[in-house]
């Protein structure tokens, strides 16, 4: 198996799927996939709509199975970020509640690819963002000086 057929194929494929993971649709898009090299090269990917992020990947019998959250900005994006997943060089930072911050909150989740709309109060502060097309409204708490910890995050229709 060509590392270079690979990477074409699964570029081709986000290419090709890119208006699925773009649609309005309620949840957050998932690639969804496979990657099979016996006897020859076999890539199945397709999308997915969870209510929360997941992120897994797998190794059974010689299949790769993944499923990988689809919330960058460009099929260019999500491929490198997926290709760097199934390298194991590295994965997203996925904000669930426990998460920690460190840092300016609202440069912070810039960084995170969220556009942050409003935000208010000091120890408690409730956060409104939007990432791609999805909305969120999120409670932090701070925990040091610059230091904050996701509490709540909830989906705005």
């Amino acid at each position: 198996m060509s590392e270079t057929e690979l990477r074409r194929r699964l570029a081709q494929r986000i290419t090709t799927l890119w208006s699925e993971i773009t649609r309005d649709d309620n949840g957050i898009p998932h690639i969804v996939g496979e990657i099979n090299a016996n006897p020859k090269l076999d890539v199945d990917i397709n999308v997915a709509f969870f209510d929360d992020y997941r992120l897994e990947r797998f190794l059974d019998d010689g299949v790769l199975f993944f499923v990988f959250p689809a919330d960058e900005d460009s099929p260019r994006a999500l491929f490198f970020s997926l290709w760097r997943f199934l390298q194991g060089k590295g994965v997203p930072k996925l904000l669930i509640p426990g998460a920690k911050i460190e840092g300016p909150l609202s440069e912070s989740l810039v960084k995170l690819g969220f556009e942050v709309l409003w935000m208010t109060g000091d120890s408690i502060v409730e956060v409104w963002a939007t990432k791609g097309r999805l909305r969120y409204e999120m409670v932090f708490q701070r925990t040091g000086e610059n230091e904050f910890t996701l509490v709540e995050r909830k989906r705005v229709q």
